[in-house]
């Protein structure tokens, strides 16, 4: 408490309330920034729960000439690596169709048992973006996980259901009902239980593990590899015009696609990008102003710091106020930065919740609490490196 009664009569307030300010504004539009990408983000994302939504689904036009068997509507190897040569691809994944019969049923205590024919289709793992636990398949297993259009349970509920008098389902209870899938061909079969994994709303198909269907078209279905009807293409950006000015030349429909929400997801991300890199540069021109601040106040105090190493205080000992201060000062810029995005957090999410009757903003604030913790933590680390340096050097 002496030596720090000591060591503060030349302290700079104007300088040291600058570094306050300028850290707290620098921290503030990090901390908001990295928080307003978080809430906002389901805005202008993909519903779908398991497919990203860099991701388009490519296919043919139907045409008369494909339902007379005159024109193709599958993808020859040539188109596929035309396409894989676009600058705008990232990757690409082909969709495989089931070769075999299947037949799923469900047991109801009320209604009996329902019975349809169905397909499976298949897209490359990497694509999916389901719990690993859910979306696996060997031959030693009776389970078979798939996704289904959302659509479908869509047309049940407000369909089906009603005409016929028959309860409504959620998702939630889709998820948990276990169904029979009886899978058929080359004089076999063989029974299994499924369960849906996930929802779509981009892919009207139903999907199944890629293992599972490649060893399924051999077992059962016809072992001659036919061509695709549908890529999967993953994009750098689906918002580049050059995308839908591609495909639409080449007379290729991207299902779902929706060329403006890529735009504005685009732009959000430049712009959450520039607004992270200003508070970046404005909290380090703060913390050289802190740095500089310290090395004047040291500089200073020079005599009084050499006297007490010359008493016997450590260096450690001589460098703690200043450490303690920094502390504090980095401290307080963080808890009043925390305090203006919490309030502002508040104040945006009612306007979105205006304009968007249906906005579901289920991130918090813990991510942006501690992404501001470790940037403390760093700030405090150099501010106390720094002070130990100069102190050393005094000392010498």
């Amino acid at each position: 408490m002496l030596m720090w009664k000591l060591l503060r009569k030349n302290l700079s307030i104007p300088q040291l309330a600058g570094y306050v300010f300028a850290g707290f504004a620098g921290l503030s539009i990090i901390l908001f920034g990295i928080q307003f990408y978080a809430d906002t983000k389901p805005l202008y994302s993909s519903n779908d729960s398991f497919l990203n939504p860099d991701f388009l689904v490519i296919n043919k036009k139907v045409s008369a000439l494909s339902s007379l068997s005159l024109s193709a509507s599958t993808f020859s190897e040539k188109e596929i690596d035309d396409i894989r040569k676009q600058p705008f691809v990232k990757n690409t994944g082909l969709f495989i169709s089931s070769k075999f019969g299947i037949r799923a049923s469900v047991a109801s205590s009320t209604f009996g048992r329902f019975y349809t024919e169905m397909f499976f289709e298949s897209v490359p793992d990497d694509f999916i973006d389901v719990q690993s636990e859910k979306w696996t398949w060997s031959d030693e297993q009776n389970y078979i996980p798939i996704i289904i259009p959302r659509t479908y349970l869509t047309l049940y509920n407000f369909g089906f259901a009603q005409s016929q008098g028959l309860p409504q389902v959620s998702e939630n209870l889709v998820e948990k009902i276990k169904l029979t899938v009886t899978i058929y061909g080359n004089g076999k079969s063989k029974n299994y239980d499924a369960r849906i994994a996930g929802f779509s709303d981009k892919l009207n198909t139903i999907l199944a593990p890629e293992a599972f269907l490649k060893w399924a078209n051999t077992e059962f279905g016809s072992e001659k590899a036919s061509k695709p009807s549908r890529i999967l293409v993953e994009t750098y950006n689906p918002g580049d015009p050059s995308i839908a000015k591609y495909f639409g030349e080449k007379k290729y429909e991207i299902a779902d696609y929706r060329g403006n929400t890529g735009k504005v997801a685009y732009f959000m991300r430049l712009v959450i990008i520039t607004v992270l890199i200003i508070g970046l540069i404005i909290t380090l021109l703060a913390i050289s102003l802190m740095l500089l601040s310290i090395s004047l106040l040291i500089y200073k105090n020079k005599e009084k710091l050499e006297n007490l190493i010359l008493l016997g205080y450590s260096r450690k000992i001589v460098a703690k106020p200043y450490q303690i201060l920094g502390l504090l000062l980095t401290l307080l810029i963080f808890l009043f930065a925390f305090t203006v995005v919490v309030i502002f957090r508040k104040f945006y999410i009612e306007k979105i919740s205006l304009l968007f009757d249906n906005a579901e903003i289920d991130s918090n604030i813990i991510f942006t609490f501690s992404t501001g913790f470790v940037i403390l933590f760093v700030i405090c680390m150099i501010n106390a490196l720094w002070i130990r340096k100069k102190v050393n050097e005094t000392a010498k």
